[in-house]
């Protein structure tokens, strides 16, 4: 399911900071507890599992979305001033068909305030437009809408690296996050469905140079982590259930976080 939701800000102009998508995916989180407390824990606590280890929350949103020059860095610091009266953000969730529109229902009329001690919109949903889903096939282009973070963890390092797509490591680690996200809600849904494998899968990356996006989770506090990732298009070759796992609960990790979110490109 995806939801494109658009937010009513005030005339005057706010400051935002760059590194919103934590006090942003604590919102959802919020508005989804509003409405079922169970739901929202589950995914909050424990998510999807896959393995004795790996837990998936298995949704997504976009960067918020501003109309042209209705915006602007701050030099020197880690805002930005909105002058816009609009914002609009994609949001998408793995979710059984039955429960579509109930949390789709859960966003209306919410209010928000996205931002951290130092500064925050306030915003307030006006409309909501569940978006109807493509035509998945074996071989499609996607954009993505938030940057897309593969990390992994090396011998020789302590901490885990960001990856570029195209270097060594980064297609496999690609398909082997998204066929774990799979697998553990089918299992979720149908403990004897079938599990997917990295088989006759690939992942090539259309831009040229894809751009690098370091964001700041708990930004200004004592529990302060960074967050790389790129944002360009691609194209995936894999078998469609696959790809629309990919679409719904956003490619690559922490897509909880708001990452990874990804728009269908036409392939002319």
């Amino acid at each position: 399911m995806r939801l494109k939701i658009t937010f009513k800000l005030p005339a005057s102009k706010q400051v935002l900071p760059l590194n919103y998508q934590y006090p942003l995916s604590s919102w959802i989180y919020r508005v989804l507890g509003k409405g079922d407390r169970e739901f929202s824990a589950f995914l909050h606590e424990h998510g999807y599992r896959q393995g004795n280890n790996k837990t998936f929350k298995l949704f997504t949103f976009s960067n918020l979305q501003f109309p042209d020059k209705m915006w602007r860095i701050i030099k020197g610091t880690d805002r930005m001033e909105i002058f816009s009266g609009t914002a609009q953000i994609i949001l998408s969730f793995q979710i059984p068909v039955a429960a579509e529109k109930f949390v789709a229902g859960l966003f209306k009329d919410q209010y928000a305030e996205i931002g951290d001690r130092i500064s925050n919109v306030k915003m307030e949903v006006s409309t909501i437009e569940m978006l109807q889903q493509p035509e998945f096939s074996e071989t499609m282009r996607f954009s993505a809408l938030s940057p897309i973070v593969i990390t992994q963890l090396t011998e020789k390092n302590k901490h885990e690296q960001y990856l570029k797509p195209g270097e060594i490591n980064y297609e496999q680690l690609f398909f082997k996050n998204l066929i774990d996200k799979h697998n553990a809600y089918e299992r979720s849904v149908d403990v004897q469905a079938p599990l997917f494998t990295v088989e006759n899968l690939k992942l090539t990356c259309l831009t040229n140079n894809p751009q690098s996006r370091l964001q700041t989770i708990k930004a200004h506090t004592n529990e302060e982590v960074k967050v790389r990732g790129y944002l360009f298009d691609f194209e995936i070759t894999a078998p469609p259930a696959l790809i629309k796992t990919g679409y719904e609960s956003g490619f690559g990790a922490m897509n909880a976080l708001g990452f990874g979110c990804g728009e269908v490109k036409s392939n002319n």
